[in-house]
């Protein structure tokens, strides 16, 4: 674990270190891109996926979930940049959200979406963390690991994962999100607004 953090914030750091124009906050269109900045919409959006495949589920679920939709406009408008990374450790089929760092006025998260899951699973899972992005983004003091945890302290509950190395938290909002979220996918529910940090 701390092998792989390390190798993390060495990847935030290095990107980190440039402000090329990708860094703009404000752009509310629903759109995600690739880490390496290739693609129809490189470097445009907070939310940055790890692969092509990973843009292909996302701009899926932009399209068929308004829920969904609207979590990754109001990061695009927020100064979180949120990393989406396949989770091929996964046994239990919820994702996992972690903080990366905090530089040049951006903060920088990382869920990491299950492996082996149905699309709407995968979906609805992620869209539970976005929600929790969305708590991070409501929340300026939230600048360190510390700070995250307390603040899920306050809102939900913080666990210690199966893996007994990393964190899970749960909140009501992000129970709902994701129950939405499926709802939508199966076309069972009508679109609704994002709900509060909270």
């Amino acid at each position: 674990m701390q092998r792989r953090l390390s190798m993390s914030l060495a990847v935030a750091a290095a990107i980190c270190a440039s402000t090329p124009a990708w860094a703009q906050v404000g752009d509310a269109r629903p759109n995600v891109s690739t880490f390496d900045g290739t693609g129809a919409h490189a470097w445009d959006g907070n939310v940055r996926a790890s692969d092509a495949e990973l843009v292909a589920l996302l701009a899926e679920g932009v399209k068929r979930s308004p829920t969904l939709k609207a979590l990754v406009e109001r990061l695009n408008k927020s100064d979180v940049i949120l990393y989406v990374r396949m989770d091929v450790t996964s046994k239990t089929g919820t994702g996992r959200l972690t903080f990366l760092t905090a530089n040049a006025g951006y903060r920088y998260l990382v869920v990491h979406v299950p492996n082996g899951q149905s699309k709407a699973k995968q979906l609805a899972a992620l869209g539970h963390d976005m929600q929790h992005a969305i708590v991070v983004a409501d929340a300026p003091t939230v600048t360190d690991s510390a700070s995250f945890r307390r603040e899920f302290e306050k809102i939900g509950s913080v666990s210690q994962s199966q893996n007994g190395r990393d964190l899970s938290f749960a909140s009501p909002a992000a129970v709902e999100t994701k129950n939405r979220i499926q709802r939508e996918l199966s076309g069972d529910a009508p679109a609704q607004k994002v709900a509060s940090a909270n």
